[in-house]
């Protein structure tokens, strides 16, 4: 089932109240977690693991050999674009991805509406790996796991009333969204296998959205703790630095509690999705 990073299991979980619990699942090509909550809206059990490219990691979790009254299930990938949805056209969705990457004939092209943007997220994944995960998870609810994510920004965004940078971690992937209230700035996925990459794309987030780092705050979430060195680094750069914390209906346990909620927000954003 490959390397669990982390593991966290309530006192209340129990497998015979599954097929009445939720489960929202968020993977990507070689890293997954997912979260089970009751119908009470009580958080039972989350977990993250590393895995190869392309193993059935579910199949060999005994946890997700229940079935479950909603599951969601998201696909974290970095190719992905933001069609205006008076450009968008549904026949046309592979054309938006063209021009940006290299599209196998084995890849299906998907879109999310973003109705809060007034906007499409259009994004490529493998048609078998899609057409396993329904066969896996039969009447699951399939997203891109910016969708939302980016919903979720945009509550929170349009409640504070000003112009931020949020900054989401996840598996050696930095993906940046810039929000000015109710318009979206800017939002791309970025390749860090080094600490100084993280600073360099965070400052080209800001040089596009043309925002000076000591006026727009930035806020975090993800896999990134307090003591991490990219933390250290971003706090030299800008001036108002802080961690999210996940809003909405969620109940969270003593175990998970435990832990900064901001490592859940995009696992706890799919689950509040629809």
């Amino acid at each position: 089932m490959g390397v669990i990073r982390y593991d966290i299991t309530e006192d209340a979980f129990d497998k015979g109240q599954l097929p009445q619990s939720e489960l929202s699942i968020l993977t990507g090509v070689d890293s997954s977690s997912y979260l089970i909550v009751d119908p009470a809206q009580q958080v039972l059990a989350i977990r993250a693991l590393s895995h190869p490219a392309g193993e059935n990691w579910w199949k060999v979790d005994d946890r997700l050999q229940h079935g479950y009254k909603k599951t969601r299930l998201a696909w974290l990938g970095s190719r992905f674009t933001i069609v205006p949805a008076r450009l968008y056209s549904g026949d046309q969705r592979r054309s938006y991805l063209t021009g940006l990457t290299e599209l196998k004939d084995t890849e299906t092209v998907l879109a999310d509406p973003l109705p809060e943007l007034d906007a499409f997220l259009v994004y490529a994944l493998d048609q078998e790996q899609l057409s396993e995960w329904r066969r896996s998870f039969v009447g699951c609810r399939f997203y891109h796991a910016l969708t939302p994510v980016l919903k979720q920004l945009m509550l929170l965004n349009r409640q504070q009333g000003r112009a931020k940078v949020y900054a989401y971690f996840r598996n050696g992937m930095l993906i940046t969204v810039g929000l000015d209230r109710n318009r979206l700035i800017f939002c791309n996925a970025f390749a860090c296998p080094n600490t100084k990459d993280y600073l360099y794309y965070l400052l080209l987030t800001y040089e596009q959205c043309q925002w000076d780092p000591s006026q727009v705050p930035l806020r975090l979430f993800g896999e990134i703790m307090r003591d991490a060195e990219v933390h250290k680094l971003f706090y030299r750069y800008v001036r108002d630095v802080d961690f999210l914390s996940v809003a909405g209906m969620l109940r969270w346990g003593t175990q998970a509690a435990l832990q900064p909620n901001h490592l859940f927000f995009d696992l706890a954003a799919l689950q509040l999705y629809h």
